[in-house]
């Protein structure tokens, strides 16, 4: 093996396990459709797609290699091999009696009987691809496929567990990008082993990039750099952009990466993630001072590195309004991490949610130093007790990504959600999210009169000489950050509509009569007390709910819970 060239990681992992004799099929899924390094052998890397890639692979020890896709059908690296299939296939013909193979098939309802002809013949070795498995073998209910697509399961399930292949030393490889499209009878099979491709790492990049023509292209920052703030895009991305900057002429800034990494990625994603550039940090967020330290305490160990100090997810829990939104991203500015933030990612279609959120996740890993938000978790994560176990699913995918430790310091799920009782509770354990921080309304005037003047800088709001807030802060009782906030751009409406550039002092004071808080004062001490119950210290309670023990907390819900009947429910 001295002569074998250099192989990324996962197809040394490939190759490992085929020799080991773990499996003869292969499911390789991820980023399959970048470019992949192939060592010359001469201190050189030449980088090509999936496809070339394996044909080189598998023809230093293959005697015949082939590609199949349903569109283009059986393809060969070239026709000696070509011929080579077809004598093997036409020999074992005659030997049962059969006519020889005159033409190549391609529906798969043909190809597949004829590739297992050729891998369950021992007298040669090959090497099979198949692309774009998922149209051969697709994941959803049997029920309603159809007889064709059944039959493709049925051989690949027999495939997986035919000692006649099994003994002998051909190979299998199937090609898709999200292993969730694959039907799971398949996935599921003993014999085949999922290898997965990552996007390339940091060094990877590097290695991509020094092999690319730069010449004529301007660069603001040393290609080092540039390889450290492309992570998360693949190498055809990262050529997309160079190419772009040769044609428009324009310095590769990291504005520009920035601005075009994030195009591609939500681009890629389908409007399953948005890029959240927040304009605003802790210097607009009034009052919660407590919270506001604990998080920066989080963001500082980021900065620094010291991963063990960083939680693995964060929950924020409190009433709507409460501002969870607000100070989540004003701690992605804090930190410096990559704020994503979950969009629709449910499907109606069967295996699409899964499909949706592994790729959000493999994006997240690549991507690195990422905060993950999903907002009004207890709704995106379930959608009842009909969706045929979907939601368990996306829950125990969620699980196990957070569980693993090697995202600790690199990526933070950030959940939050004013119904904490309708997420798993497995889910929300310690390991997993280890800070559970509880929002309220503001319990003093103080504090109102803190949020009133934040949101005044959050809305670059111009106040009159002598304009006191602190007669609104007293008069807002039982108002939410959301609700501080609405008075104040009531009445710099009122001024504009009586031609004032300025907040007047009347202005303010008609709008605090004007605006009406929220009434549902049942809801909001339920969704309260879910905040007490959930918070992970005692410190981050109000002075009136601190002294509470844990029976007398769900107590209080339980009351709560008979007061509001079904709606505490739905």
């Amino acid at each position: 093996m001295s002569d074998a060239p250099l192989l990324p990681a996962w197809a040394g992992e490939l190759r490992d396990r085929y020799l080991s004799g773990e499996a003869s099929m292969f499911l390789v899924h991820g980023n399959v459709r970048d470019l992949q390094p192939w060592d010359k052998g001469n201190g050189q890397t030449e980088w090509v797609s999936l496809r070339t890639f394996l044909e080189r692979f598998l023809g230093r020890t293959r005697d015949i290699v082939l590609y199949y896709n349903v569109s283009q059908g059986l393809l060969f690296p070239d026709r000696t091999q070509e011929k080579r299939f077809e004598r093997a296939i036409s020999a074992r013909r005659m030997l049962e009696g059969e006519e020889p193979l005159t033409a190549l098939p391609r529906l798969p309802t043909s190809v597949i009987p004829l590739l297992e002809e050729l891998i369950t013949d021992p007298t040669h070795s090959s090497g099979v691809v198949i692309d774009f498995f998922e149209m051969i073998a697709p994941g959803g209910d049997v029920s309603f496929m159809g007889a064709d697509e059944k039959a493709n399961l049925v051989a690949m399930q027999r495939w997986a567990s035919d000692p006649a292949f099994l003994s002998t030393d051909n190979l299998v490889i199937l090609v898709t990008e999200q292993i969730a499209d694959v039907a799971r009878r398949v996935v599921s099979s003993a014999q085949l082993m999922a290898i997965q491709v990552p996007f390339p790492e940091q060094a990877e990049r590097l290695q991509f990039l020094q092999s690319e023509d730069l010449e004529g292209l301007q660069f603001e920052m040393p290609i080092e750099a540039l390889a450290q703030v492309t992570a998360g895009l693949s190498a055809i991305q990262i050529r997309s952009i160079l190419r772009g900057a040769r044609q428009t002429k324009e310095k590769v800034t990291f504005r520009t990466v920035s601005r075009r990494k994030k195009a591609i990625i939500e681009q890629e994603c389908h409007g399953l993630v948005e890029f959240v550039d927040p304009e605003h940090n802790f210097h607009h967020v009034g009052g919660m001072e407590g919270v506001k330290a604990d998080l920066m305490r989080v963001a500082e160990a980021v900065k620094s590195g010291q991963r063990n100090r960083v939680p693995m997810g964060m929950i924020f829990v409190g009433p709507m309004g409460t501002g969870k939104t607000y100070v989540a991203e004003a701690f992605a500015a804090e930190s410096g991490l990559t704020c994503l933030k979950f969009k629709n990612f449910r499907d109606r279609w069967v295996g699409s949610t899964e499909a949706n959120l592994e790729k959000v996740l493999g994006l997240v890993d690549a991507l690195g130093y990422v905060l993950l938000i999903i907002d009004e978790a207890d709704r995106s994560l379930s959608a009842g007790e009909s969706d045929g176990g979907t939601s368990s699913r996306v829950i125990a995918r969620l699980k196990e990504f957070m569980s693993d430790t090697r995202h600790r310091g690199r990526v933070v799920v950030l959940m939050m959600t004013n119904r904490p009782d309708k997420l798993d509770t497995d889910l929300k354990r310690p390991g997993r999210f280890d800070m559970k921080i509880p929002f309220f309304f503001p319990e003093t005037a103080e504090e109102r009169h803190k949020i009133l003047l934040a949101s005044g800088r959050k809305n670059q709001l111009v106040f009159q000489d002598g304009v006191q807030l602190e007669s609104a802060s007293v008069a807002t009782e039982g108002y939410s950050s959301a609700e501080l906030e609405a008075v104040l751009l009531a009445g710099a409406n009122k001024a504009t509509e009586a031609g004032f550039d300025a907040v007047r002092q009347e202005d303010v004071d008609a709008a605090v009569a004007d605006v009406v808080p929220s009434r549902d004062a049942r809801m909001l001490a339920f969704m309260e007390m879910l905040a007490v119950f959930e918070s992970s210290s005692r410190r981050m309670l109000p002075e009136r709910f601190r002294g509470l023990s844990t029976d007398e907390v769900l107590q209080r819900l339980d009351v709560l819970r008979e007061q509001l009947g079904r709606r505490a429910i739905l």
